[in-house]
């Protein structure tokens, strides 16, 4: 009791102390813009404007910000988002193979499309955010509510743009902490080039899950080890012309263990990801182009063992070995046009990818000496036409038309010919400017998302439904947004609803198909950025939403009588406070996540999830700063999985580290 009283004293001392310290500074520095109350936003219209005239819900966080997160990660420095849900089945955002982390934008799970630089990360429906380090990134833009029109498919929920350093300070960063935790980081710019690398790494954590959420009952998980290099070079040849280049490795090793019984199959797992990113980009405010190959290879390779359980002891022999994994490769182009038509704006743009992914499997097990093999191959080409008219209707109003035809061709899985699909998807905006410091603003448009390979064929224990239908979403939403001398207000009222969502069904303990459901949500969201001077700001944003699925199949694919059931979360309440001036930085961020149920179809409820963070920051002169990282303040242990399966967040855990700038 009274160890817990100090730790517990100690932090409060930290939180209270980072906010007054700094008084006894002896050289002063500018501060550097944590909060910008008005920034500028390249992403909702794909022009740039500021965000009091952006007909939607925008949030920007800056660089700043993103490292006062503490997070090394885009996964975890994302998790204090209004209107943004965290899920994964690892510590640190840790993705465990397929089954890879998310952040749900308005209770879309299978809804949040990600950019790096405006060109799509996303591959067979995942994107791993916890590959993309926060010390590559200058800002990232998030939209919430339906963004296909603009960028297509599988942004129904919202967009997350991702947008890395251009020239970036030569500094290097180090950092350790309890758990085995470890991160290192080194930025370069010589002229034109600019090169950046980061890895982090943490050890053994046993005991992630909970075995009365395993499935089968009685499973449950441990992490030996989960490590991410992250390597990125860019080079300006001019202004309007760059090439940039990303490899991400991701290494996370998953035991698979069950309460002692007879007959069950335990299992080492190591879960590797290989990730390179290549854009050219070419940007003279008229133009822009960008032509991309995201090329990316997951593997799992599994030691499974038969157990048998004995009164004194546990013992294990091996079972099998396997290999299994997905190489996904994008190639593609984005071209858009823009005019400035007197008072008038218009953009029409055109894009194209091509996506193929070979799936690979092979087993040897050992009783017998049976060798087997899979293999699938699949391929898409997916071609958009997009446009946008802006129209100045007076000196206070414009009204915003926007329209994308998406079509898919040569869609098949080797011999097998797929379903090939033709989406149009309309969108209406209209913004007033009541002043010059306070907008309202309606929009209603159409979101849609297309099947994956696997959703439509089939792979590993996923059985193919080629009679999956894409999502289509109607989206409607109306906004107020206030500028003040030191507050930024926005509201945001939103409603949608999603037919044929994709939603995956276990058929039985080890076999999964999807199929289509319909879900629904309305909410609505209100947050204030605060600059209270002398260094100190704040934000606090609330949500309350009531996402809900139409569940005509069970959990284990069998027929039903459909109903409305709810699902996630309702309540949320975020907020931040940071202070920064001379020598001392300091940011303390909160998520809370309540009225969460599972998502199951008894609607089991959830206890709230709680999620706090400390970060200060100490520059003893102008190229040193040494800084201290405290995650998951009051050492809880919540859920971050809304299914059958319990994952835990990390204990109380800190990072110490030093960082020199030359």
């Amino acid at each position: 009791m009274k160890q817990s009283l100090e730790k517990n004293t100690l932090i409060i001392a930290l939180i209270t102390g980072s906010v007054i310290w700094g008084g006894t500074s002896v050289y002063a520095e500018e501060p550097e813009q944590v909060f910008t109350l008005d920034p500028m936003v390249v992403t909702a219209q794909r022009m740039e404007t500021r965000d009091l005239d952006t007909p939607a819900a925008v949030e920007v966080l800056n660089h700043e910000q993103l490292i006062a997160t503490g997070g090394n990660n885009l996964q975890e420095a994302l998790k204090f988002g209004t209107g943004l849900m965290f899920q994964s089945q690892g510590t640190k955002g840790t993705s465990q193979g397929t089954m890879n982390s998310k952040i749900i934008i308005r209770g879309v799970e299978k809804g949040t499309l990600v950019l790096v630089d405006g060109v799509p990360l996303n591959q067979s429906g995942r994107y791993n955010l916890e590959d993309i380090s926060t010390e590559m990134v200058e800002k990232v833009e998030i939209i919430r509510g339906g963004g296909a029109v603009l960028y297509g498919s599988e942004a129904t929920g919202g967009v997350i743009n991702i947008i890395t350093r251009g020239k970036r300070p030569n500094k290097i960063k180090t950092s350790f902490g309890n758990y085995e935790q470890q991160s290192h980081a080194i930025s370069l710019q010589a002229s034109k080039l600019g090169v950046s690398y980061a890895y982090d790494k943490i050890g053994n954590i046993d005991n992630i899950s909970d075995p009365n959420g395993g499935r089968p009952v009685g499973n449950y998980y441990t992490i030996t080890r989960g490590e991410h290099n992250n390597f990125n070079i860019r080079y300006d040849f001019n202004e309007k012309l760059y090439f940039s280049h990303t490899y991400n490795e991701n290494n996370a090793h998953y035991v698979y263990r069950y309460k002692p019984q007879n007959g069950a199959i335990n299992k080492d797992v190591i879960h590797t990801i290989k990730n390179h990113m290549s854009q050219l980009h070419y940007d003279d405010k008229s133009i822009k182009a960008v032509l991309y190959y995201n090329d990316k290879k997951q593997n799992a390779f599994t030691k499974a063992r038969n157990s048998k359980s004995k009164p004194t002891e546990y013992l294990e022999t091996m079972k099998s070995f396997s290999n299994a994994g997905y190489h996904d490769k994008s190639l593609g182009f984005d071209v858009q046009k823009n005019w400035i038509l007197n008072k008038n704006t218009a953009v029409l743009g055109i894009s194209f990818q091509n996506d193929k992914c070979d799936y690979k499997e092979d087993s040897l097990t050992l009783a017998n000496n049976k060798y087997t093999f899979a293999s699938r191959d699949y391929e898409r080409s997916m071609y958009s036409i997009y446009g946008q008219y802006s129209h100045y209707l007076n000196q206070a109003s414009n009204i915003i038309f926007s329209v994308r035809e998406t079509w898919t061709g040569s869609t098949k899985a080797e011999d097998l010919n797929g379903v090939n699909y033709s989406k149009f998807t309309p969108e209406i905006e209209y913004i007033n400017k009541i002043n010059d410091d306070t907008s309202v603003y309606a929009k209603a448009g159409q979101s849609f998302m297309m099947p994956t390979f696997t959703q439509m064929f089939g792979s590993g224990n996923i059985v193919g439904n080629a009679d999956l239908k894409p999502q289509h979403g109607n989206h409607f939403e109306i906004g107020f947004k206030k500028n003040t001398d030191n507050h930024a207000w926005r509201l945001a009222v939103f409603n949608y609803k999603i037919k044929d969502s994709i939603e995956s069904k276990w058929i039985d303990n080890n076999n999964v198909r999807y199929t289509n459901e319909d879900i629904k949500n309305t909410g609505i969201e209100l947050n204030c950025v605060i600059d209270m001077g002398e260094g100190l700001q704040g934000n606090w944003g609330i949500s309350y939403s009531n996402p809900q699925k139409y569940s005509t199949t069970t959990e284990y694919g069998a027929t039903t009588n459909g109903r409305w059931r709810d699902y996630y979360g309702k309540l949320q309440l975020n907020g931040g406070l940071s202070y920064n001036k001379e020598k001392w930085n300091s940011a303390l961020n909160i998520n809370y996540v309540g009225k969460r149920t599972r998502d199951v179809d008894s609607e089991e409820s959830m206890k709230p999830y709680l999620f706090t963070n400390l970060n200060v920051a100490y520059k003893p002169d102008k190229n040193s700063k040494i800084f201290l990282n405290v995650d998951n303040l009051l050492n809880r242990r919540d859920i971050t999985t809304a299914s059958t399966s319990t994952f835990y967040t990390l204990g109380r855990n800190f990072m110490l580290g030093y960082e020199y700038s030359f």
